[in-house]
C-alpha cells in the first residue's frame, strides 16, 4: 500500500512540472499571433519550444517562408517582454 501511495504522489508531482515557462508561453503566443496575422505560411510549423523560449520547427517545402516566420516570432517575443 505504501508503494502505491508513493507512486501516486510521484505521478502527481510529475504532472505539476509539465507547465510551460514564461519564455515558452511567449514563444507559443508569438507563433499563434503570427499565424493568425497570416505572416507564417502553411508549410512552416513550430514543433516544440524549449524552456528558454528557443523553438524547433519544420518547413515542409524547403525553407520557403521560414525567414518570415523567424522575423515575426522574434518581433512578437520582443514586444511581449
Amino acid at each position: 500500500m505504501r508503494t502505491l501511495a508513493l507512486v501516486f504522489i510521484l505521478a502527481l508531482a510529475g504532472c505539476a512540472s509539465l507547465q510551460n515557462t514564461p519564455a515558452q508561453d511567449r514563444t507559443w503566443a508569438a507563433y499563434r499571433q503570427c499565424k493568425d496575422e497570416g505572416r507564417i505560411r502553411g508549410n512552416a510549423q513550430v514543433l516544440r519550444v524549449e524552456a528558454d523560449g528557443r523553438y524547433w520547427y519544420e518547413g515542409r517545402s524547403g525553407n520557403l517562408g521560414l525567414d518570415d516566420m523567424h522575423a515575426c516570432i522574434a518581433e512578437k517575443v520582443k514586444a511581449a517582454r
